[in-house]
């Protein structure tokens, strides 16, 4: 798997298309969060209740203790404290109860906000970074491979648009099928490029290495077979 192309201008998109993508990640982490903190924050007036509803019952509760001593009313003073006791302590279990539902709220209301726009920016990640790296990697252990040129040629005819097509040859798939070497090192070069990787590497034929001149090499070197020749010719 290759993950980044060779061309610069490539690499240069694929790495902005990396920092959007963490970015963006970034940005729906961060709302989620401060969503679930403004709504749990409305919790700490649930608390404040809670509490005060403690402290009542209890003040109450003791109240009630102290009047019932009181002669002859004394329990018929408590009754009523001891009500209002228990009314505290219902108050006290419903601000606990609030409190809780808001932080769970909270929660799930950030987590809500966050899971959609985070899964489509990680699977969009993975569908288009994940699908060039492998066919990269192929396309790059190919352009080293013995007739990986045709490989490529076909998968040029097969993924790129019929406009680069027509840049490439008048009559790509005729060309492709006649075995057009040239045809088909430009339909792999095309695929090479769409994909920002290097060219095929140059191979040299039988016919090129036959257009060499029989008496030198290309440095200028007379061959072996041309000082042969010079030879029989001074004996002559």
């Amino acid at each position: 798997m290759k993950l980044y192309a060779a061309q610069p201008a490539r690499v240069i998109r694929q790495v902005l298309y990396d920092v959007l993508t963490i970015a963006w990640l970034t940005a729906w982490v961060w709302l989620g969060i401060h969503v679930h903190q403004q709504i749990a924050s409305s919790a700490d007036g649930a608390r404040k209740i809670e509490r005060s509803g403690s402290d009542m019952a209890r003040h109450l509760h003791d109240a009630a203790g102290i009047l019932a001593h009181t002669p002859i009313v004394g329990d018929k003073v408590r009754k009523p404290v001891d009500k209002s006791a228990d009314a505290a302590t219902s108050l006290q279990r419903a601000g606990r109860e609030l409190a809780d539902n808001l932080g769970n709220l909270g929660a799930a209301v950030g987590f809500e906000i966050a899971l959609v726009p985070v899964l489509v920016a990680i699977f969009g990640w993975l569908f288009l970074r994940i699908g060039y790296a492998r066919r990269a990697g192929r396309a790059q252990r190919l352009r080293t491979l013995p007739g990986g040129g045709d490989l490529l040629a076909l998968d040029a005819l097969t993924r790129l648009p019929a406009r680069k097509l027509a840049t490439v040859s008048d009559r790509p798939v005729a060309s492709w099928r006649a075995g057009d070497e040239a045809a088909i090192g430009d339909l792999a070069d095309a695929y090479l490029r769409h994909l920002g990787l290097r060219a095929m590497p140059e191979i040299r034929t039988d016919a090129e290495v036959g257009d060499q001149p029989a008496g030198g090499t290309s440095d200028g070197r007379t061959s072996s077979a041309g000082g042969v020749q010079d030879e029989e010719s001074a004996d002559t």
